[in-house]
């Protein structure tokens, strides 16, 4: 294209002329395309949400006061939530249970609990249940230790929460682990299949371990104690014996 010029116009108004007819030139050759779209998604206006509400019991609040709160402070303040009931839960945990009215909002009347500075713990009574897995060795109730449910007169809990240790894990037969004591007694029913088997014994007859006082790999137990201790550890679980 060619643009024709007037002499009379100035340098300065024909260098701008010149630049703005480049500019249309190059806007008349250059395609035409869509304009890029943007990277981020717009979102669209979503349905009502359905609200998932925890299991819990109706009308119930656990709460625990902070340590030197006189009893007279936490009952004005359980008060003005309109609390009808209150126990003390057992054990040292220190928590309360409370009864509201039926149609108290929980999560509010905790909030409200949990806004003073007497406060330490608020929240409402939810309902928790796991799968129990318990092995059949007919005297695994016994065990006290493992479970304590209160059996004999103990102390319901008092125990290592066995059970709740073997949602996660019952043990793996790659852990390979040494009991330095009087020895194991792998005939007992509950040993004799988690007995370890050197994968590369020596010619000193050390296939299953060491005995240092005998200096021998003839593994047995005199006294017992290594026997307990072993079966503590690693004896066989859900076999239907002991």
């Amino acid at each position: 294209m060619t643009l024709a010029q007037d002499p009379s116009q100035s340098p300065l108004r024909r260098t701008v002329a010149a630049a703005l007819s480049s500019l249309l030139v190059l806007l008349m050759c250059a395609p035409f395309g869509a304009a890029p779209r943007s990277s981020r998604k717009v979102k669209t206006p979503n349905r009502a949400q359905e609200t998932v509400v925890a299991p819990r019991r109706d009308g119930e609040l656990l709460v625990r006061f902070r340590p030197g709160v006189p009893d007279i402070a936490k009952d004005t303040l359980l008060a003005g939530q309109g609390v009808r009931t209150r126990k003390r839960l057992q054990g040292e945990s220190g928590i309360e249970r409370v009864k509201l009215p039926a149609g108290r909002d929980l999560g509010a009347a905790a909030l409200e609990l949990l806004l003073n500075s007497q406060v330490d713990f608020a929240e409402p009574n939810f309902l928790i249940s796991k799968t129990d897995l318990q092995p059949n060795d007919p005297q695994f109730n016994n065990q006290w230790a493992l479970r304590n449910t209160g059996q004999n007169g103990g102390q319901y809990g008092s125990d290592i929460n066995a059970t709740a240790a073997w949602q996660t894990t019952t043990g793996s037969p790659a852990t390979v682990i040494a009991v330095i004591d009087s020895g194991i007694d792998f005939t007992h029913p509950d040993l004799t299949h988690n007995q370890w088997t050197n994968p590369n014994p020596s010619d000193s007859g050390d296939l299953h371990g060491w005995d240092f006082v005998d200096g021998n790999g003839e593994i047995k137990d005199e006294q017992g104690h290594g026997t307990a201790i072993a079966g503590i550890i690693a004896a066989e679980g859900n076999n239907s014996l002991g």
